[in-house]
């Protein structure tokens, strides 16, 4: 099997920093497109070698994150087929004036199935003059269109797939050219950093309020973790750090655990995104009451779940006043025993997930 990573290019450089629809407009990476591209660079070498050959979609974002990552001394060999679709009557208007929906399409631009039949007649022309593994820069609606189609998803939803600026997408490729998506829309690291965790905030305009939380929960998930890895514990700390930052990005919305997890996937960091998701309710294998240890898989996931719970506003607190802090709310609710009910069920999780990750701490 060969490796064909399928990249989305660096962040662009809108005139005036307008977010707008483009197709074939030709515009260059700002800063940040550029760091994406340097980082793409960074784990390319370290999983590919210096040896992969690199193509490139013509238009200038495509072709400038191309030549970053490949580096000094690597050429890069430029595919008119990786090219973007044509956006038609939607070319370079701002995103915020079109009222476009998951399915709609420009009248006049390229059809998704044209943009599909040439990127595989491209793909194709690729992998018949090389060998071993290739790296492809394209953009989001072409990548979009193959991906679907591998999937074996229509077309016309293709746009829901998550195709952050800087991630990429891997692709399996066999003897007989079949293909088969191993990874979509992922980032070169798996956690954002601090930088970028702020940008999301800005980004999905989490209020100042839900942030300092954040940044306290933050704090306490990290002295948790930092005693986890002490007693020699494999704890991603990027992970949980990201996820204290993030857990509430999307604080005002209903269903908010959910709503922050897809928020984390489309941004290409799905590790992340499931800490996110269980940061509320930890549903976790296997009893938590008679289990002697928390999955491995888990652990970055309970340190996230209960910094959060040891934190009211932005001041740390305990497990025994939070609760009771949340029970008198759930007192005045219109479904009181419903509400008390799921109180004592998450009371008794929050207990159990506090005394096993203490066992791991003291080297159970």
């Amino acid at each position: 099997m060969r490796n064909l990573y399928l990249v989305r290019h660096g962040h662009v450089d809108f005139p005036g920093g307008i977010r707008r629809c483009i197709g074939w407009t030709d515009l260059p990476l700002d800063e940040r497109g550029r760091e994406q591209a340097r980082e793409l660079g960074r784990y390319f070498q370290h999983v590919t070698g210096q040896g992969t050959e690199v193509f490139a979609s013509p238009l200038a974002r495509a072709v400038e994150t191309a030549r970053i990552l490949a580096g000094e001394g690597r050429p890069v060999c430029v595919e008119e087929g990786l090219k973007e679709l044509n956006m038609g009557e939607w070319e370079n208007i701002p995103m915020d004036r079109l009222k476009k929906t998951l399915e709609s399409w420009p009248d006049t631009g390229e059809s998704r199935e044209e943009g599909l039949a040439r990127i595989k007649e491209a793909l194709g022309r690729i992998l018949a003059r090389t060998q071993g593994d290739v790296i492809c820069v394209a953009h989001a609606g072409i990548n979009s269109c193959l991906l679907a189609d591998m999937a074996g998803m229509p077309l016309e939803v293709s746009r829901s797939l998550p195709q952050p600026y800087g991630g990429f997408n891997r692709i399996l490729v066999g003897e007989d050219g079949q293909m088969e998506a191993a990874e979509t829309g992922v980032m070169p690291g798996e956690a954002p950093d601090d930088r970028e965790c702020r940008r999301i905030w800005d980004h999905y305009q989490t209020p100042e309020p839900v942030r300092r939380h954040c940044q306290a929960v933050c704090r306490q998930a990290q002295a948790i973790g930092e005693k986890l890895a002490k007693a020699g514990k494999k704890v991603n700390l990027p992970v949980i750090l990201s996820g204290a930052l993030l857990h509430d990005v999307a604080r005002t919305q209903e269903n908010h655990p959910a709503k922050g997890a897809a928020i984390l996937l489309r941004e290409g960091y799905p590790r992340v995104a499931e800490v996110i998701r269980h940061h509320h309710d930890l549903v976790c294998p296997g009893s938590l009451e008679s289990g002697d240890h928390l999955p491995f898989l888990w652990l970055e996931s309970a340190v996230v779940y209960l910094a959060d719970k040891e934190v009211s506003g932005d001041q740390p607190v305990t497990l025994e006043r939070r609760f009771e802090e949340s029970r008198k709310r759930c007192m005045e609710a219109e479904n009181r025993e419903e509400a008390l009910e799921a109180h004592r069920r998450r009371y008794t999780e929050a207990k159990n997930i506090e005394r096993l990750l203490q066992k791991e701490i003291d080297g159970g």
